[in-house]
């Protein structure tokens, strides 16, 4: 009779009901975890993405510092700049009797028999033999590219 009573018990219509209702709340539940998982990693993912970019933003105002700070200097290493502070702090070209000659043992000596010319000079010397000066355009072009791209090979 027990086993009767139980047999009757699990084929009775409203327990078969009532598992098919808990499986599917359960798929339900398992649906939902596995949703909202997904959301959350997904706004994990679009968190650090932002992240990303803004460290990518400041790179690139880093590098546009460093390239208006590199133009700067280079605007105050300028021959006429430099001429223009000089004279600003007084420095002047020497007048004929001021500049003293060393003698070194194995050096010829040039003394030009003329005085300096009064105002600015700009007479430079070009040493040719630097490596610099005998680049193609495009080797040119291709170290200015390393140079401005060099920050970015660490990405």
């Amino acid at each position: 009779m027990k086993d009767s009573l139980i047999q009757a018990y699990s084929n009775s219509p409203q327990r078969k009901k009532l598992q098919m209702l808990g499986s599917f709340f359960l798929v339900l539940v398992v649906l939902g975890v596995l949703l909202s998982s997904h959301l959350i990693i997904s706004a994990h993912v679009i968190g650090m993405g932002r992240q990303l970019q803004e460290i990518k933003n400041e790179i690139d105002r880093l590098v546009y510092k460093n390239v208006s700070l590199r133009d700067q200097i280079a605007r105050s290493k300028r021959i006429h700049r430099l001429e223009e502070q000089a004279r600003e702090m007084g420095f002047r070209p020497p007048y004929p009797g001021e500049t003293f000659y060393v003698e070194v043992p194995g050096f010829e000596q040039q003394v030009a028999d003329e005085p300096p010319v009064s105002g600015p000079t700009h007479a430079v010397e070009i040493n040719l033999s630097r490596k610099e000066y005998h680049l193609t355009l495009w080797e040119w072009v291709q170290a200015q590219l390393s140079l401005i791209l060099k920050p970015f090979e660490e990405l």
